[in-house]
Order: structure tokens, then sequence, then C-alpha cells
């Protein structure tokens, strides 16, 4: 047959094929998967693919790992000894395709090499009902006596079409010639493997089956992950098996394939399993109800078949909230005897309710819970376990098993008691002078509200202060700081709640409850501006200059330059309050009040601050008093001149001509109207303002002045000035002056 017949011959096979795959059955869809081995397997270097066969004199070496001695790769030879191989040894490798698949195509890289032309070293295809497709062929006693080197090493890879075969074979075998009927096995004759890697088309779908021995494959109620058994098999293996409802995924199983490459290659011919499998299968992934459960199985070559359905019964959804009551109310009562009742909305194909569960718990101590089971549950009775106030919620549960104490009812109140509270005042702490505490006991309700009066003593009027609820206990505070210092009584009244009400003015000894204020220690703020100065002083004929530091409560600071704080917090004695924290507040006309540092005293309650001169602003030094130490606070102020640049376009004019004054202030932000500059020369001694402009937004600003009446050569000095203005928080200021030389009329 001619090579052109054989190139029809295969691709009318191939065409068969193709439409055996369109008109399969069971909706299968054919797909085409590849087995690598030798080197193409870069994860295993596996040669398990490939079959063997090796008669005497002959031999089989798998050894694709490049890192190792000898002759690496996939090797049939004939082993290298003295004397001979006889006629029709042969060592081949061959690679079958599974059952009901063809090849299609095959990619390899080699080696040949003989020495002996006796020996023929082969590589081909085996095709049902066709000639072999050749790949490699070294004919015995051709080419002779050179040696033979088929494709060099290299790892260079060459793809052959090889469509409809079903077995690869790589061979070497023993021919001899007319004269010798055996070959020579003094050298190396052989066929190495570096990669091997072929394309399997499967046109067979697998077949699946769900198991009934699980709560969702028997149609039972079920929420959450649920375990489904299956048994799947293919003729190449099940790769994966999904569980599907409604075209929806709620889970899948990976099964244990044997990959070359991972999730490309596989380095067996049936690399994936048959047999059952278990899915865990997410059922929140479904919508809720009765609906059909398939399993759907994915072979290795992704062919793909649904299990017959079952019917699965979701619900992950906990019954709703429903609102409960007590019967007769939940006021306080001295019965023992309660009954909760609440209804049941209608849930259609959804789990039905099985049990109503319920918490119970008092104010102080352990919650009881506990359930009642039935169908259809709308009411049950309940007996609290101790006297006092209890809260009851309640929640339901299906027959899936879903609930959720989210889904509790608002607690309903379960109450007995028939005593008031006591209380009685609290010793001060000497830690926290001002916090008054009153104890108040009340074994069965508890505390409800309560509050804690104050009046100056022997004048019958009382002032209610903040009280909050804490526990058993009422807390108020004195603010010591705002009220008169003086004798002053307390009282206090608590109700429980049953609304029972006590009340007292006295300690739990018996004594009244008076107190002087103010309760805790005064502070004393000092705080100014750090200001040098040279003292002189007589020593009979001699003049003696010191430097001293002066603290001032103001100080003139320049625009961007820096003013030294320094201050100290004292107590009545004179002695400084260490460790404690001292705010520093800012203000300008056009800024309000903001925080801008936080300083601790030293251990002599000293504190430095240096203000920038970014405005003139006051600086509020504050103390906030602490638990034993009264607040108290310093105002000192700071001013700063404004600046502005002023330049002119000439310095030389006649008598009749005009220069532009120009500037941009120096010191911002600029008022939103502009500010305020005044052109100023020097006349007689003396500045006087001569013209008035308002900046732009941005703080430039010009004014263009002509000289008139100049005799002589004369020198002006000018100047701008900045006046103080409300919407500027800067104080007044100017520029450095200029000189402008006039020549007039002689």
């Amino acid at each position: 047959m001619s090579e052109r017949e054989h190139s029809m011959r295969r691709a009318l096979a191939g065409a068969v094929i193709a439409i055996a795959m369109a008109l399969s059955a069971d909706s299968a869809v054919a797909g085409e998967f590849a087995v690598a081995n030798c080197q193409a397997d870069p994860l295993n270097f596996s040669t398990r693919a490939f079959e063997d066969f090796a008669t005497r004199g002959m031999k089989i070496r798998r050894a694709c790992n490049p890192e190792g001695p000898g002759l690496r790769g996939l090797i049939t030879a004939n082993v290298v000894r003295g004397g001979q191989v006889p006629r029709g040894a042969v060592a081949l490798a061959t690679i079958d395709a599974p059952a009901g698949t063809r090849f299609t195509r095959f990619r390899w890289a080699g080696t040949l090499r003989r020495r002996d032309c006796r020996y023929a070293l082969q590589l081909w295809a085996d095709a049902p009902d066709t000639k072999p497709i050749p790949i490699k062929n070294v004919r015995a006693n051709q080419h002779c006596p050179r040696p033979v080197r088929a494709q060099a090493a290299g790892y260079l890879s060459r793809t052959f079409d090889v469509s409809g075969a079903t077995r690869i074979v790589q061979r070497v075998i023993c021919l001899g010639d007319e004269r010798r009927k055996a070959c020579s096995s003094r050298g190396r004759n052989y066929v190495r493997t570096y990669q091997a890697e072929v394309g399997i088309v499967d046109i067979t779908a697998p077949t699946a089956t769900i198991l009934g021995d699980t709560p969702l494959a028997r149609g039972e109620w079920v929420r959450g992950v649920q375990p489904l058994n299956y048994d799947a098999s293919d003729n190449v293996g099940v790769r994966t098996a999904k569980a599907t409802a409604a075209g929806r995924e709620g889970g899948s199983e990976q099964r244990a394939c044997a990959f070359a490459v991972p999730q490309r290659t596989f380095a067996e011919r049936v690399p994936c399993p048959s047999g059952p499998g278990q899915i865990n299968v997410n059922t929140t992934l479904f919508a809720e109800g009765t609906q059909p459960l398939l399993v759907q199985a994915h072979d290795t070559a992704s062919n793909v078949a649904d299990s017959a359905p079952t019917t699965a019964r979701i619900d992950n959804t906990p019954p709703g909230r429903i609102e409960a009551s007590v019967e007769g109310g939940d006021a306080w009562r001295n019965s023992n005897e309660f009954a909760v009742g609440w209804a049941n909305p209608a849930e259609p194909d959804r789990a039905p309710i099985a049990a109503a569960v319920y918490k119970l718990c008092p104010l102080a101590g352990a919650c009881v819970r506990g359930e009642q089971a039935g169908a259809d549950l709308a009411r049950f009775g309940i007996s609290v376990p101790a006297p006092g106030e209890w809260k009851l919620s309640l929640w339901r549960r299906d027959a899936a098993g879903n609930e959720t104490e989210d889904a509790a009812s608002v607690p309903v109140n379960l109450r007995f008691d028939p005593e008031p509270p006591r209380l009685a005042f609290v010793p001060r702490a000497n830690d926290d002078p001002t916090l008054v505490t009153v104890s108040v006991t009340d074994d069965v309700s508890g505390l409800a509200t309560g509050a804690v009066e104050i009046s100056p003593g022997g004048s019958g009027t009382w002032q209610t202060l903040p009280t909050q609820r804490e526990g058993g206990r009422l807390l108020a505070r004195i603010d010591d700081a705002s009220l008169p210092a003086g004798v002053y009584q307390l009282r206090a009244r608590a109700v429980d709640q049953a609304g029972n009400e006590a009340s007292t003015d006295r300690l739990a000894d018996g004594q009244s409850m008076v107190l002087t204020l103010p309760l805790r220690i005064v502070s004393k703020m000092r705080a100014g501006f750090e200001r040098k100065r040279t003292i002189r002083s007589h020593r009979g004929r001699r003049v003696v200059r010191r430097r001293v530091t002066e603290i001032v409560p103001a100080a003139r600071v320049r625009s961007g330059g820096k003013a030294s704080v320094a201050g100290r917090l004292v107590n009545p004695d004179g002695e400084g309050i260490a460790g404690a924290e001292v705010r520093v507040f800012s203000n300008s006309s056009v800024t309000p009040e903001q925080l801008v540092a936080v300083l601790q005293t030293g251990s002599d309650g000293r504190y430095r601050y240096k203000a920038a001169g970014s405005t003139s602003r006051t600086l509020r030094f504050e103390f906030a008093g602490s638990p034993l130490v009264l607040p108290s606070q310093r105002t000192i102020s700071m001013s700063v001149p404004a600046r502005t640049s002023m330049r002119i376009d000439r310095r030389r004019v006649l008598n009749g001509q005009a220069v532009t004054f120009s500037g941009g202030l120096r010191t911002q932000p600029t008022p939103a109207e502009g500010k305020l500059v005044e052109l100023q020369a020097r006349l007689s001694d003396r500045w006087q303002t001569f013209r008035t402009a308002r900046t732009d937004v941005a703080g430039r600003w010009a004014i263009r002045y002509r000289f008139k009446r100049t005799r002589g050569v004369q020198r002006f000095h000018f100047r701008a000035r900045l006046p103080r203005e409300a919407a500027y928080p800067f104080a007044a200021g100017g520029s450095r002056s200029l000189t402008v030389r006039v020549r007039g009329v002689s």
C-alpha cells in the first residue's frame, strides 16, 4: 500500500471515530485526555503506562529521572556482555489504549543507537484494520557498518499523528543476517525514550448511581452539609462526581487520580478509579423545599453522565420569630403558676415544627434551659425555679434540626416579690472623695430606680444629683468645684421592680450622712511666657549686670517664631503636683477653641510648652482635676504682628512719573474680603498714610502712585502697614521700608 493510501485510511478511521462520538447515546460528550510518562511527567517521572517484555539477552530499563547514574529514560536494549544474542531476542515496551478508546497523537523525544547492524530499532503505532503507523524505524542490516544515531539527545520532541491507533510499541529485536543467525552483545543497541505523551479520545460516558443509605438520599428533611454516597464507573475512570439539583452544584468529590502534571495530564492509562464514593453536599447552595437530586459523574476524558434522580427535602432556615405572651399578663404575682402561648404561621413545603426550646433567666445567676416536644405545639405551662423576676424567651425547632436563639421571642416576665428594698450610705473612699455610693439590697425583685439628693445644711432645699444604678448600688458624684464651700446633708431613695420605695439619710452604722465641701485638694495653675532681661545694680562704684528670666502673661512673637511657656501646678501650700495632665487649648479671633497639646507635670509640678507664632491667639492651660484634686486653669495671650512683602517697579523716577507698589501677605490666612493695606510715607519724622487698598483672596495687593510738585532731587521712604482687623488673626504689622529717588524741576 502506498503512503498516500495509508494516509487516506487513517483519515477515514478518524472520521469514523468522530461520527461515533456524535451519535453516542445517553448524551455523552466525547473528550480527550493525555497520558504523559518519563520526563513528560516532571512530577513523578512515571513509566506506569507502559508494559514491557524482554527475552534472554535483552533488557528493559525504567530510569526516567534525569538525576542518577547510567543511561536515563525508558530504555529497550540488549544486555552488554561477551557473547551473542540469539535471533528473535526482543525487548519491547508497549502502551495500550484503554478499552473503548483510541489514540490521537503521540509526542515523543528520545534517541536510538545501534552498534550491530543485525538489530532492528523500532517505534510504531498499531491500529485495527490498518497498517502499522511508523514513528521510528531503523531496519536491520541497512546503513551498515556506520553506527546509527537517530534524533540526538537534547529533549527535542516531535508530535506524530496516530489517529485510530490502540497500541504504541517501542522495540529492539535481533534479526541476524544471512551468514549469522545471532547478534553481538558486546556493544549497546537501544531505543531510549526521554518523553512520551499520548492523546486518548474516549466516547464512552460513565455511569452513576445514588446509594440510598443517607438521610439526604432517603428523602428526609435535612440541613447544612450532608453526606451522599454514590457508585460510579467508567472505562477510563471517574475523575469527579458532583451533586446537583435544578442546575445548581452543591458539592463534589475529586477522586484520587494519577496526575503527571496536576490537572493537565495523567501518569496511567486508566488514571482515575471507578467504584463507590461520597460527596459532602452543602445543601445551603440549593433552593429550599422538595426537589430532585442527582449525581453527575465526569470521567477522565470529561465525558459526563447523570444518575437517576432521588427526591431531596432541604430546609436550612430556622423557624422565624414568634410573639409569645404570658396568660394573665406579666405583672408581679404571688402564685408560681404561669402559661406561655403563641401562634404558629403556615410554612408550606418546609420542615414541620417538632419542638419549642425556651430559656428562663433570673436577674442574676445562671439561666435554665428546657424544651417541650410536640407537633403543632402552641402552648405550654411552666413554673419558675425560685421567687423573683424571671425572663422567659422561646424559639422553635423544625424536623430538619434548624433552630436559632437569634429568633427567640421577646422575653416575657414572670414575677413575684412582696418586700421593699433596704438601703444605706457607704462610707466615702479616701481615694475618690466625690463619689457617693448607696448600697441597696432587695432579695427578690431587685433595684429598679433611685436617686441621691444634696442640701446645704439647714436650708431644707434639696437638689437631685445625677445618679446611676450599678448592680445593687446607686452611684452619684458631687461636683465640689461648682458648689459653694460649706456643710451639706445627703439622702437617698430607692424603688424596686415591684414599685416598693424606701429612703435613708444614714450610714450603715446609723450616723447622719453630712459632708463639708470642698472635698478635694485645691489646686492653682501658673503659666506665662518666659522673657529675659538685664537688671543693673551697684556694688560700690561698680555696675553689675545680671540676666534674669521673667514669667509674663502676654508676649509678642514674630510670625514663624516660637515662644517658651513655663508653668507650674501647685497645691495650697505651693508644693508642685506631679504627674498631672495639663491640656493646652488655643483660640483666636477667627478660630474656635481647640485642643493643641497635652502636657505632663514633672516631679515638682512644672511643665513647659513651645508656642508657635502662627497667629495671634489665646492659650488656656487647664488641669481637669482628679479624684483627689480640684481643677484649675490659666489663660495667657500672644500677639503675632502681621507681615507683608513690598516691592516697587522702579526706584528712580522723574516728577510726573508713577510707580507701582505691590506685595503679598506673608502671614496667612487672608480674610475672605481681603486684608486692608495702608501705604505710608515718612514725612516730618513720622509715618503718614496716603493710600489704602485691599488684597485679593490670595493676599496680593498693588497701589499706583504718581509724583507731583517735586523740586530738586528728593528721596522718599515708603512702607506698607497692616492694621489690626477682627477677621484677621494678627496684630498690627507691616513691611520693611523702601526708598524712591525723585528728580523734580530745578
